[in-house]
């Protein structure tokens, strides 16, 4: 190949590798790091028990769910995906992570009932009809299932202390209702948002929700009807899950029978996150079904940037070592070995920016260790080459040709080993679950980046230093060296009679 043509390899990689690059400045990309290096929360959610049968497409629901839940959070590069029954829920870099336990475990069912009567705390006392959860106080009671729809219920109303508003008392205390079955539901629920109620001495956030039709109809019916009536019966429960979060009355500016129109409804909350936490998961809707946490794992940031160092300094470490190592074996040729293995980082990293932003790839511990084996991978074959260089050599050719026909055998055992390399990659990706797929992206990621690498850039700088008089005199190159002054005469002779041979016929011309 001519040195006009190996110039041009080694510009089409540099221009291709500073568009990268040019591209990841300009719109500031970063890489998208994973749960194991910045940090957050790693849950598995499971269906609770005594729900029957649960088909996928409900599953998918719940998924579905759970991700415009998590959107809502604004929790960049969230990963949630379904193991068969198993809902894996990761969330990089969250900061409030117990708001995030509450948000993605929450059902939010959301009903509203009559009340029919507010009960002590003995259980033994409650309607034949009603429905309670174990347990004869608040305290002892699980809060786990959700209550049915078609019948009475006994549950507990959420109660804060009289003389600050603020505080929630101690479960014992709170107050038991026993209901009517659902009047309204939260499947007719269309919108929902936090607002904060203006000129008020005491700063008050409110839950506005809107209904759709149906629900509008529904909600103007049941509260027309509790005008009609007087004390306990004329409150309205409003029902999260198992918990009365209010029941308050039907105001007396209600018709009897007219009811609230408009198709709206109101709940108070303690704060102004309160309120905001509500709305998202209302908005969102309701999962339809009840899950518990298999798994709940929080990952400290420093955790995770501990992680990130470790990982970095192990492929700097790796990297030095291979470089010392091309070095003292080849040289000035080592040296271009080692250039070659930096062009070869930088290209690895830069394409990660580039896809975390174009399909969302995320670098995790493991994808390190995938790119750290790469290094290895990269510096065979820059052995490979020299050693197919020497054979050349030794074997009677001159620097140049050898360097040509070198390339030739080493490209096709680079081709080879890296295609079983990324075959290899494939299927792990495809049969692997979690962090071992990261490995193996990384991994096939790199074969590919370092075939395109040798086809291009590392042939370009040895074929244009076997092109150099200067360079290949120059006995810091090492070019001659690990061949016999035997081998270089001959070299040398074969080059002189191929010189020879081409005078003789412009002579003869």
């Amino acid at each position: 190949m001519s040195r006009g043509r190996l110039i041009t390899l080694i510009v089409a990689y540099a221009v291709a590798l500073a568009a990268v690059w040019g591209w990841i400045a300009v719109a500031g990309l970063e890489p998208r790091l994973g749960l194991d290096l910045q940090g957050g929360v790693s849950a598995n959610l499971i269906p609770a028990e005594g729900q029957g049968e649960i088909d996928d497409e409900i599953l998918d629901q719940t998924v579905a769910t759970i991700r415009e839940r998590v959107d809502a959070l604004g929790v960049a590069e969230p990963d949630i995906a379904r193991q068969g029954d198993t809902i894996q829920v990761q969330l990089p870099g969250v900061a409030d992570q117990e708001q995030a336990r509450e948000i993605i475990g929450r059902t939010a069912q959301l009903q509203f009932r009559q009340v029919l009567e507010v009960l002590p705390p003995d259980t033994s006392e409650l309607s034949e009809t009603a429905t309670a959860t174990a347990g004869s106080t608040c305290d002892e009671r699980s809060d786990t299932a959700i209550p049915p729809a078609d019948e009475e219920v006994v549950l507990c109303l959420r109660t804060y202390d009289p003389v600050d508003p603020d505080v929630e008392l101690p479960r014992a205390q709170w107050n038991r209702l026993r209901m009517g079955p659902v009047a309204v539901s939260g499947a007719n629920l269309t919108d929902a948002s936090a607002q904060l109620i203006p000129q008020q001495i005491v700063e008050q956030w409110i839950v506005e929700m809107d209904f759709d039709s149906e629900g509008a109809d529904a909600f103007a019916e049941v509260t027309g009807n509790l005008a009609c009536l007087q004390g306990v019966q004329r409150q309205l429960a409003i029902v999260l899950d198992s918990i009365v979060e209010q029941a308050p009355p039907v105001s007396q500016e209600v018709a009897c029978g007219q009811g609230i129109q408009g198709g709206s409804a109101v709940v108070n909350t303690v704060g102004e996150n309160d309120a905001k936490d509500l709305a998202l998961v209302l908005k969102a809707g309701a999962l339809p079904i009840q899950l518990d946490f298999g798994t709940f794992q929080t990952i400290s940031p420093t955790l995770g940037q501990d992680s990130l160092d470790a990982g970095l300094l192990a492929g700097l470490i790796g990297l030095v070592l291979v470089a010392l190592y091309l070095i003292a074996l080849y040289r000035g040729m080592g040296a271009a070995a080692v250039l070659e293995l930096i062009a070869f980082g930088i290209t690895v990293f830069g394409l990660i920016i580039v896809l975390g932003e174009v399909i969302g790839f995320t670098l995790t511990l493991a994808g390190i260790a995938g790119i750290i084996v790469s290094i290895g991978i990269a510096a065979d074959s820059s052995i490979i080459y020299r050693e197919r260089y020497r054979d050349e050599v030794r074997a009677g050719r001159t620097i140049r040709t050898a360097a040509d026909h070198a390339f030739k055998k080493a490209f096709r055992t680079n081709l080879t080993g890296n295609t079983v390399s990324f075959l290899a990659a494939v299927v792990l990706y495809l049969l692997a679950v979690g962090p071992v797929r990261g490995f193996a992206f990384t991994l096939g990621l790199s074969t590919l980046i370092d075939t395109l690498l040798f086809a291009t850039f590392t042939r370009g700088v040895f074929g244009l230093v076997a092109r150099s008089p200067k360079l290949v005199d120059a006995p810091f190159m090492g070019l001659r060296a690990g061949v016999t002054s035997e081998q270089l005469a001959l070299s040398a002779n074969v080059g002189s009679g191929r010189k020879g041979r081409k005078n003789g016929k412009k002579g003869r011309k």
